[in-house]
């Protein structure tokens, strides 16, 4: 049976290859970033991967595939959010943004069989990505896109992400995304009526449908259709953690962040599953506590301070550590991180949720199996 050779560009900690590994027909051919940490990290896991820092403006399609060992069979990417994010700017002329541009280059210049891109949702919306769609077309593929929330699909995490497959004609096969897997008839903790609800009475609310992908559902398919299976929620995902202090827990990186008695003082008087209301200036899930029978929002670059969403320990009185925010982010605990934590939290909060690469993965697989 045919090999495939995978890149994966834009690569962190190669999330979006992720599930590929266990694929016995998959060969990971280069993994590229512009960031030596990012880098560094996944080598510290996986020593014998091809990995290489590398800023993608100054690197030739050709040169990609001899660092690669040959021709490009699946090619993986997550361009720069930060210009399209509904948390961020939204610059449209972020110059990061023209990475869609780059990442398009790349695919007509090497026309692997499949292509698989994540994005914000709002990235729907911009030129950029119309333009993009139009490469595709002229290049001979057929896509599917949809806004994929991660909790629908197995993970505790509210987390929105914009999922592209292509497949190219040779193929012979057009792409579809599985139908959600998860919701089930459980009752998860409303952060905002402060007690247990149905999902069915309120899925929007309790999946965190952001405004984003209210806007961008006339341009692309956002699902509210509910599967059979429960979604987890934040206790199931913390279970088994060693105690904090221990050498266990240092070993996984589950270790408390500093944090000033001020802040203490003002979380420690927040119940469970509530926020703080001293300022009218944040948005409504800042210096937040997250519920044991509710699912966690977005994980975040900044999950280390509570002013920017709703990241403190359901009981007690810290933010969530490293290994807490992996586990939401679905890394298993054999995935170890290293230097400072304020560089791996970064490392974490822009890593692709592993439901989502799941999706993406199945997508691929189905199309090329």
């Amino acid at each position: 049976m045919r090999t495939y050779n995978v890149v994966e560009l834009y690569a962190g900690v190669a999330r979006t290859w992720e599930p590929f590994r266990s694929w016995k027909r998959a060969k990971l051919g280069l993994l590229v970033d512009n960031e030596q940490f990012a880098a560094d990290t996944y080598r510290a896991n996986f020593p014998t991967a091809p990995y290489i820092k590398r800023n993608l403006r100054w690197m030739k399609p050709y040169e990609l595939e001899v660092l690669a060992g040959g021709k490009v069979d699946i090619l993986l990417g997550c361009p720069p959010c930060q210009g399209f994010s509904d948390t961020g700017k939204r610059d449209p002329t972020d110059p990061r943004n023209n990475h869609i541009t780059l990442y398009g280059r790349y695919v007509e210049a090497l026309r692997p069989s499949a292509v698989v891109m994540e994005n914000v949702p709002l990235m729907a919306d911009s030129p950029l990505f119309t333009r993009f769609k139009r490469r595709l077309e002229r290049c001979g593929y057929k896509y599917a896109i949809q806004v994929v929330n991660a909790a629908q699909y197995g993970s505790c995490q509210t987390r929105q992400r914009l999922v592209l497959v292509a497949i190219h004609a040779t193929v012979g096969a057009v792409p579809r995304l599985d139908a959600p897997t998860h919701g089930g008839e459980r009752s998860y903790f409303s952060y905002q009526r402060q007690h247990l609800v149905s999902i069915d009475d309120y899925p929007n609310e309790l999946l965190g449908m952001t405004p984003a992908s209210h806007r961008v559902q006339k341009t692309v398919t956002v699902s509210r259709v509910l599967g059979k299976e429960p979604i987890p929620v934040v206790s199931e995902i913390f279970q088994g953690l060693p105690s904090l202090g221990s050498r266990n827990a240092s070993d996984l990186s589950h270790v408390a962040w500093p944090s000033s008695k001020k802040m203490i003082e003002r979380m420690s008087r927040v119940p469970e599953g509530g926020r703080w209301r001293g300022g009218e200036d944040h948005f409504s899930h800042a210096y937040g506590r997250l519920h044991r029978r509710g699912l966690a929002r977005t994980i975040t670059t900044y999950f280390s301070n509570p002013g920017s969403g709703r990241f403190w320990h359901p009981l007690q009185e810290r933010p969530l550590t490293l290994r807490e925010a992996a586990r939401i982010q679905g890394f298993d605990d054999s995935f170890r991180f290293q230097g400072a934590m304020s560089r791996s939290s970064r490392l974490i909060g822009n890593a692709l949720d592993r439901a989502i690469a799941d999706v993406a993965f199945r997508a691929v697989q189905r199309c090329l199996d």
